[in-house]
């Protein structure tokens, strides 16, 4: 493992408990092999090198980045749907990557997935009566006399009609269809649920309504998430705590404030200038940060900071070590020797108090 693969992250949050899963020092690398017949490992496409943070029960912990940042890598490597490179996970102080095929399965039933793709993710052929049940299936929890009144239960619970219990897929909207994905995520009691891009796939006004509905959802049961994302005034709404990634690694990891509020490193200034503000008549004043240069290659990253071929204020400095994750003085962790406070952001807030979990 490298030095800074080690590195442990301040944690932010101000949640007392503590968290229910731990991620440190995550790294997955994919190996590039050259030949047919006998092949040739000539490198590594290093997607995730070196993740650390926490997450709290009843917290919403979002993972934002452009596409390929390392971000769905990240959350697959966690639940051991990819196999880990170097890093250590626990759930709730139990080793992710020592656990058996039978403990990973109960851990399963303890941590749900929610999809990017709300049509791709449900089999065409199965009822969603049958999409929803078959973790019990799979896990158990709920005999086969109740299954059909518990499925009914939860499709009232994503707010669409009981009634359509033997419908297929095909027969619903996107919007509805991943209103069925958080059903099944539901279906087995779980602890966290990752959700990967799960409203990136849908128009806005969807969007609205699957976020309110996630946010319900937490508040009745007091599900933690781990929520991938790109758009970052859907990240506002919804997550306590943001962790900013780019090639691999995080950057910029606090809570709304610290993060929108308080923006410290270049790249995460650059992401929210992006964002298009609500002003009609041209009025707002924000600089847009455009970047130059292509986002370099994972296989073959930069040395010291990755940001530094695309930052307006790289220096020497940066092409040696890795900028640790730390807090300079911004109040919250930030990977860049001269973090600055440029602006404050104009993405939307909600007029509700987003209050962390206590």
């Amino acid at each position: 493992m490298t030095a800074d693969a080690a590195t442990e992250p301040q944690d932010t949050s101000p949640a007392k408990e503590d968290p229910i899963l731990r991620v440190e020092g995550l790294v997955k690398y994919f190996p590039i092999t050259q030949g047919i017949v006998f092949k040739k490992k000539i490198g590594d496409v290093k997607a995730v090198d070196g993740v650390s943070f926490n997450l709290h029960p009843g917290e919403t912990l979002g993972l934002v980045g452009e596409s390929g940042c390392g971000k769905t890598t990240t959350a697959r490597t966690i639940l051991r749907l990819e196999e880990p490179t170097d890093g250590a996970a626990y759930y709730q102080g139990r080793d992710i990557f020592a656990m058996s095929k039978k403990e990973l399965r109960e851990l399963r039933s303890e941590i749900s997935v929610i999809f990017q793709d709300p049509y791709a993710s449900l089999n065409p052929r199965m009822t969603v009566g049958n999409i929803i049940s078959e973790p019990w299936t799979i896990h158990g929890g709920v005999p086969k006399k109740d299954r059909r009144s518990r499925t009914q239960e939860l499709l009232e619970v994503v707010g669409l009609n009981p009634n359509h219990i033997n419908r297929y897929p095909h027969q619903f909207s996107g919007g509805q269809r991943q209103r069925v994905g958080v059903a099944r995520a539901l279906a087995v009691n779980p602890s966290i649920i990752i959700a990967d891009e799960p409203v990136s796939a849908l128009d806005v006004s969807v969007q609205a309504q699957v976020v309110n509905l996630l946010e319900d959802i937490q508040e009745e049961f007091g599900i933690a998430y781990l929520f991938i994302a790109h758009d970052l005034s859907v990240v506002r709404h919804l997550c306590h705590r943001i962790a900013v990634m780019y090639l691999g690694k995080i950057v910029e990891l606090g809570d709304e404030y610290g993060v929108y509020d308080n923006t410290s490193h270049p790249y995460t200034q650059a992401l929210l200038s992006a964002v298009p503000v609500p002003d009609p008549a041209g009025r707002s004043d924000r600089q847009r940060i455009v970047l130059e240069g292509d986002v370099p290659s994972p296989a073959n990253p930069p040395s010291g900071c990755r940001f530094r071929t695309r930052c307006w204020k790289a220096q020497d400095k940066c092409a040696g070590e890795v900028p640790a994750l730390e807090d300079r003085g911004q109040g919250h962790p930030v990977a860049c020797y001269y973090p600055q406070v440029e602006f404050a952001t104009e993405v939307p807030k909600e007029s509700r108090n987003l209050e962390p979990p206590s």
